[in-house]
């Protein structure tokens, strides 16, 4: 997130204390809250178009109508809506979970992956600074997963559905189809081998 500071960085989401911490290689860089709402989730990317910086978006822990807000990599509030304003027409208003990062464009931003909440429900791709749903896929969803399997190093949506396992791959032009695939990248691997409800 701070590319000037050496090292690691963790982000850590405080739930009871509702705060969110940044944490580096020689200890705190910032905690900071948002209305003393609690951060149950978060997504963690590059999600503004042209820009590097990384942003940390929050979800709230309400049962229904949750209320997203997002740190910039300072620890400053950027942006924050209500799910019931962004979410298309027939979608739960308990809102999202299960929230993955993806690498779905091939372009430097990020978007974030989830599915209906508290629901088998289906999975959409959403832009987290605005909250506007990209794409819906209709599923009766039981696990949600992201990670690069097709080999273009973009990452393609995995849904378990029953027993049958379902593979969603972006159809456009790779816009970027020389970079390294991700799994060349350590941290990657770490990430994908740790998956459970809070570490995706």
């Amino acid at each position: 997130m701070r590319p000037e500071l050496p090292g690691l960085e963790v982000v850590l989401l405080e739930e009871g204390e509702n705060y969110v911490q940044l944490i580096g290689k020689q200890g705190p860089i910032w905690r900071e809250h948002f209305r003393l709402q609690e951060p149950q989730n978060a997504a963690v990317g590059r999600f503004k178009p042209g820009s590097d910086e990384v942003f940390i978006w929050c979800r709230s822990r309400y049962n229904t109508h949750q209320k997203p807000f997002v740190f910039n990599s300072d620890g400053k509030t950027a942006f924050d809506y209500q799910m019931d304003d962004v979410a298309p027409e027939g979608w739960t208003d308990s809102g999202v979970e299960v929230i993955h990062t993806i690498d779905w464009t091939g372009r430097p931003e990020q978007l974030a992956c989830a599915k209906e909440r508290h629901t088998e429900g289906d999975v959409c791709l959403f832009e987290p600074l605005s909250g506007k749903f990209v794409e819906r896929f209709k599923h009766k969803t039981d696990r949600l997963y992201v990670a690069d399997v097709t080999g273009d190093w973009r990452e393609e949506i995995i849904v378990l559905e029953g027993n049958k396992l379902h593979v969603h791959q972006n159809p456009a032009t790779n816009a970027r189809p020389d970079h390294k695939r991700l799994w060349t990248d350590r941290n990657y691997r770490r990430l994908k081998q740790c998956h459970n409800y809070y570490s995706p």
